[in-house]
């Protein structure tokens, strides 16, 4: 979601472009025989700023707005959206699995369901298994990604907890590893790709593909 695509701007013609936007994602979506469009759709990706919570409460109004309308269209397309937390150094909106749940509560569509990203809950969460049990029947979409989002099993995420809280929760849906290659110019300058997070592509999806990570991490007896 580019600065022109904010849904919670004072710029009416900007949350107006973004509502299209998503709208367009949605008959995307459904021309590919796809069930779901997700990520930050609350706000614009590196919107950052310490601003008065008066100021929160109007743009939030405005996010919770657009957002509405859009999961009416999603509800009937049979699509589900996916709001996404991001971490406190890409957003000032949306930082927690709690937050996301508040947000979806107050827009009140049936439509929206939580995306769970690992590299942003490992630096906002307390515990990710918690914030997975904590989202239960709402979890929409989970990204598997270690905290440097390089291979998975390679850093210290608790793959085992994780794994473990999915299961509690029932989480049948999909598992997928996010990364980055700096050979992507634009989005890794966005996401801060300074560095190869793997020796290739390949490798990193063949290496990381579950349960290999649980495998490498069995200190502790895994079932």
């Amino acid at each position: 979601m580019a600065h022109q695509r904010d849904v919670s701007s004072d710029d009416p013609a900007i949350r107006a472009n973004g509502a299209s936007y998503m709208l367009d994602c949605i008959r995307l979506a459904q021309a590919v025989d796809s069930t779901l469009v997700s990520g930050p759709l609350y706000s614009a990706v590196g919107k950052t700023r310490l601003v008065s919570a008066d100021q929160k409460a109007r743009e939030r109004a405005r996010c919770v707005e657009n957002l509405r309308e859009v999961g009416k269209v999603a509800s009937d397309a049979g699509v589900t959206m996916g709001i996404e937390p991001l971490n406190r150094f890409e957003t000032d909106m949306i930082n927690l699995v709690e937050q996301a749940i508040e947000l979806i509560e107050e827009i009140g569509q049936p439509a929206y369901k939580i995306h769970i990203d690992t590299f942003h809950s490992n630096i906002e969460e307390k515990s990710i298994p918690d914030a997975i049990r904590s989202a239960g029947s709402l979890l929409g979409h989970f990204h598997a990604c270690e905290n440097d989002r390089g291979t998975p099993g390679t850093g210290h995420i608790d793959w085992l907890g994780v794994r473990d809280a999915l299961r509690e929760i029932g989480y049948e849906g999909p598992v997928v590893i996010e990364s980055f290659t700096p050979g992507a110019v634009e989005i890794a300058k966005a996401a801060a790709i300074w560095r190869p997070l793997a020796p290739s592509r390949d490798e990193l999806a063949r290496e990381g593909a579950l349960p290999a990570p649980v495998a490498r991490l069995g200190a502790r007896e895994h079932r």
